[in-house]
């Protein structure tokens, strides 16, 4: 076990609010008839991570989709370097983002920016895919700031939906929204802090993007 200090721990992107990450072996166990021990145990290990961060420090390309064998450069080389008590390695690799999401709750709150990412390893029985593509990238976005605001480029509205609540009280205030339906963001990231006139202050919204990635083996 490592106590890891934040105050002492850096990562290659300002604003970082909080960063996790996990390492997942994703083991497959073939099992056999006879016997209560797998015939083979198979590893397709990943590194994640999910980081939350002040708008304006990240911005990443989500699109076009893949039409060709090229990496997807939905990509975030991040370096974690951890202080903590015990001894802790760094984390450090290519990442290939699958989400994005931008929240401001309300017309007096600073917005954050979440971000989520893969990256898939080699093993004794797999090794790194070949090639890492990427689908349509498309989500959803509600709120008064634009879609711009909240971080997404491109894009076409292909529906839209409502939702409302409210509570009794006095006065007891709820709220209704539109929300729309996106698909073919071309970017994600660098939405508007909102903390000052002209950056969003008075405006609130939320967005979320997924940004779907297909490892591909080839066997060459």
């Amino acid at each position: 076990m490592a106590v890891i200090i934040g105050a002492g721990t850096q990562v290659n992107v300002d604003g970082v609010v909080s960063i996790s990450w996990d390492y997942q072996p994703n083991i497959e166990r073939l099992w056999e008839l006879g016997s209560f021990s797998p015939f083979q145990t198979r590893l397709a290990p990943t590194w994640g991570f999910n980081m939350t961060i002040y708008p304006g420090g990240l911005i990443i390309q989500a699109g076009p989709p893949s039409d060709s064998c090229v990496d997807s450069d939905s990509l975030f080389a991040l370096v974690i370097t951890p202080a903590a008590c015990g001894g802790y390695d760094p984390i450090s690799g290519d990442f290939f983002i699958n989400s994005y999401s931008y929240s401001k709750g309300d017309t007096n709150s600073v917005a954050q920016e979440s971000w989520a990412g893969t990256n898939w390893l080699a093993s004794d029985y797999m090794p790194e895919p070949d090639y890492v593509l990427r689908g349509i990238s498309e989500g959803t976005y509600n709120g008064t700031l634009t879609a711009a605001e909240m971080g997404i480029t491109g894009g076409t509205v292909d529906a839209s939906g409502e939702t409302g609540s409210v509570s009794a009280g006095f006065p007891g205030i709820g709220q209704a929204d539109d929300i729309y339906y996106i698909s073919g963001v071309t970017q994600v990231g660098g939405g508007v802090l909102g903390d000052t006139p002209g950056t969003g202050a008075g405006k609130y919204g939320n967005s979320s993007i997924s940004i779907p990635h297909t490892p591909l083996w080839l066997g060459t």
